[in-house]
């Protein structure tokens, strides 16, 4: 059985900035509209369900409010330098020099800000905050009409 949790029409939503370097646009501070969306895979036993679609909306709804407005910084960024100065986050990555206030700053454990990176890291804070077990479950991050990335995860053993 699967059950399916369309995050746009859900309200599972965030909008936030960041940056992907390297000698194209992306390098630019910019920002997304991203919406999440989860495809689970359980079985019933003898129940009529294996999921509440209201927990399992909860929490995806916490991790998007978390990165909900802020500015995502790649911590796993090969070469990237973080300091914390003042009330400020300096990041120092390829000759160039960022300064956020901290408290808008979300610093992730990514290599970086792109939606599959996103979707990896959404996955697994996902996965660790369920309380039921499921065999399967695929997480789609939509940066944009059209466009998403899509991370999955097989419990083992199945």
């Amino acid at each position: 059985m699967e059950i399916f949790i369309d995050g746009n029409y859900s309200n599972i939503r965030f909008s936030s900035a960041h940056f992907i370097p390297g000698d194209w646009k992306c390098s630019r501070i910019h920002g997304h509209d991203y919406s999440i969306s989860v495809r689970i895979v359980g079985s019933m036993d003898d129940k009529s369900y294996f999921l509440d679609f209201s927990k399992a909306k909860s929490n995806l709804k916490e991790i998007a409010d978390f990165l909900d407005h802020g500015v995502l910084i790649p911590e796993k960024r090969k070469g990237i330098i973080l300091e914390e100065k003042e009330e400020n986050l300096n990041v120092k990555l390829e000759g160039k020099i960022y300064s956020f206030p901290q408290e808008e700053c979300r610093v992730i454990p990514v290599k970086d800000t792109t939606a599959e990176c996103l979707s990896e890291y959404i996955l697994d804070k996902f996965v660790k905050s369920l309380e039921q077990r499921v065999e399967e479950i695929e997480i789609e991050v939509h940066e944009g009409p059209g466009q998403y990335a899509k991370s999955k995860w097989k419990h083992e053993g199945r």
